[in-house]
Order: C-alpha cells, then structure tokens, then sequence
C-alpha cells in the first residue's frame, strides 16, 4: 500500500499542476468512512505542500483546495448517514468495523455537536464521525456550522507546514550550506574544514537534519520516511541544495 501512495507523490512532484486536486481529493477523504482509516491523507498533504511549494505554487490555492476538500468530506458522510440511515453500518466494508462504529458512537454521545469539530483533529473517529451524526440526526445547521469551523483550522494546520519546509527561506540555508562545504572541502589542507564558512553550513545542514526527523517522528507514519526517501523528494531537495543551473 505504501509504495501506491510513493507513487503518487512521485506523479503528482512530476506534473506538479495537479497538486491541488491531489490535495482536494486527500483531504475530502479523510472524511470518508474506512479510506480515511487507510489513506495517510494528512501525511501526504504535508509532503505535497512542500514539494509544491519549491516548484514556485501558490499556497493559497492548496489551501483553498484542502478546505473545500474537508468541507465536501465531511458533507458527503453526512449526507450518507442521513440518507441510508443505520442501514449502512451492515453494508460492506462498514460491517468489518464494529469497534471503529462504537468507539465513533461513543464519541459522538460524549461531545455532541462538538464531536464534528473534534473528530477533525482525532484519528481513527474522524472517518466514522461524520457519517454517525448523519445517522443520529443532528440538526444540519449544527453540523455544517461544526464543519466548517474545524476545515478553517484543519487545513492551514497542514498546508503552512509543509509550505514552511519547502519555503525559498529554507532554500537559501541549504543553499548557503552547500556552497560553505565546498569551499572547504575543495581545499587541500584538512585544516580548512574548521574554516567558519564550513562550520556555519555544518550547523545549518544539522538543524535542517534534525527538522526532517523531527517532523518524521512527530507524525509517527512510516509512509513518512518512505516520502522523504522518494526519488521525487530527493530530487527536489538536490536541485535546491545546488541552486539554479
């Protein structure tokens, strides 16, 4: 599964025009009931924004793009419960999940309107929820009102970092780094590697190191490190590690 999703941040890095609708299409399916448990759609939306970001995209876009994306999600589960009622729980692949089910009722019950709001920001529930309070007949007014509000904080929360790690500030360190390494690695006198240019770009490649792992382990997802390690990724970071040609 996880090679699948390497692929399409492989494709969508390639013909970066259709980084929007990827990030459209991730975020309305972290919404959707069971594909919001499987597809890492946060994750990937992070790694999009900042390959995006160091191809020159505007990040409004993609922002627009995720919120319109949670919005339409968590609508369209709604608007299933409402219409299929408790009927579709039995249906598959609902029907493999009973845990999920109860543990989303539960939460429901617990924060009543607010458990729209909240199940953004909680794994597992967040694809279940939607669709239970569809099926419990909350108010629509009470929901959207919820949905909309969490889509607001939601997406900004997954677009300006990856925006963050792709932006032309951190650009320029690895840049400045690259440059303060090899005029002290093209000397032949070893000593030269204590000149301070090389230091300055040693710190700078060591805080750089530690934001990637940092953020990896913060996210706790393999599929994480599987993005960073992607020739995309790589490639990306190569091409601006180097500076234009």
């Amino acid at each position: 599964m996880t090679s699948y999703f390497s692929s399409l941040v492989d494709f969508v890095h390639a013909h970066s025009q259709y980084t929007s609708i990827a990030i459209f299409l991730l975020a309305l399916s972290e919404a959707i009931p069971v594909v919001g448990t499987v597809v890492p759609g946060s994750t990937l939306i992070i790694g999009l924004s900042a390959l995006a970001t160091g191809t020159n995209a505007n990040p409004w876009i993609l922002l627009i793009a995720a919120t319109t994306g949670a919005i339409i999600g968590d609508g369209l589960s709604f608007w299933l419960g409402q219409r299929y009622h408790r009927e579709i729980l039995s249906t598959w692949p609902l029907n493999q999940y009973p845990q999920l089910i109860i543990r989303s009722e539960r939460f429901v019950a617990r924060y009543g309107a607010a458990s729209v709001f909240l199940a953004r920001f909680t794994a597992v529930v967040r694809a279940f929820v939607p669709l239970i309070t569809g099926i419990l007949r909350m108010s629509p007014r009470q929901f959207y009102t919820a949905n909309i509000l969490s889509a607001l904080v939601w997406a900004p929360a997954h677009i300006f970092p990856g925006v963050l790690l792709g932006s032309p500030i951190n650009q320029r360190k690895r840049r400045a780094a690259h440059n303060s390494l090899n005029r002290g690695v093209g000397c032949c006198d070893l000593r030269y590697l204590c000149h301070p240019l090389v230091r300055q770009g040693q710190v700078i490649l060591r805080d750089r190191i530690t934001l990637h792992r940092t953020f990896i382990d913060g996210l706790k997802c393999p599929l994480c490190a599987r993005l960073v390690k992607s020739p995309s990724w790589r490639g990306a970071n190569m091409r601006q590690a180097h500076g234009p040609t």
